[in-house]
C-alpha cells in the first residue's frame, strides 16, 4: 500500500493541530497548519521533487509562527501574560531527585510537573524522596526549603 506524500503531509499537520490541545502555546497549530497547507499544495499539484514541499512548509510555518502567532497570542492570552511567572512554582512541593548532600550541600536535583529541575537552598542536606517547598526561582534553578511548622 503507497501513500501518496500529500496524505502525509495532510495527516502531519492534522496530527500536529491536535497535538495543540495539550500544549495551548499555539506552536504546533501553526506548525499543523503549515503542514496540512503543504499538502493541500501538493494535492493541488505541487511538484514533490527538489525539496519544494520542505520549502514551502518551511516559508509557511515561518510566516505563521512570527506573523500570525504574534498578533494572534494578545488576542487569545489576554492579560495573562501580565501576570507573574513565579506563581506556578512559589509554594508547590517538589521532591529530591539528587545532590543535597556532602559532595554538593545546598545544591541538587528536585523533581516538580514530571521534570528535574536544578535547585539551590540555604539548608545544605536533603534526602531523597524528601519532600519541600519552592520558595522561589531564577531562569531554570529553583530555590527551595523544608517547611517549618
Amino acid at each position: 500500500m503507497d501513500i501518496s506524500a500529500e496524505y502525509v503531509w495532510l495527516g502531519v499537520g492534522f496530527a500536529l493541530i491536535i497535538a495543540e490541545v495539550t500544549m495551548g502555546n499555539f506552536i504546533l497549530f501553526f506548525l499543523g497548519l503549515a503542514a496540512a497547507l503543504t499538502g493541500v499544495a501538493m494535492w493541488m499539484g505541487l511538484p514533490a521533487d527538489n525539496g519544494i514541499p520542505y520549502m514551502l512548509f518551511a516559508a509557511l510555518a515561518l510566516v505563521l509562527l512570527v506573523g500570525v502567532r504574534s498578533r494572534m497570542k494578545f488576542h487569545l492570552v489576554g492579560d495573562s501574560v501580565q501576570g507573574s511567572a513565579d506563581e506556578d512554582f512559589v509554594g508547590k512541593e517538589v521532591s529530591i531527585a539528587s545532590g543535597f548532600n556532602e559532595s554538593s550541600p545546598g545544591r541538587g536535583r528536585v523533581s516538580y510537573r514530571g521534570a528535574d529541575w536544578n535547585a539551590r537552598s540555604e539548608q545544605a542536606a536533603f534526602a531523597p524522596g524528601d519532600i519541600i517547598k519552592i520558595t522561589g526561582r531564577d531562569g531554570n534553578t529553583l530555590f527551595v526549603n523544608q517547611e517549618t511548622n
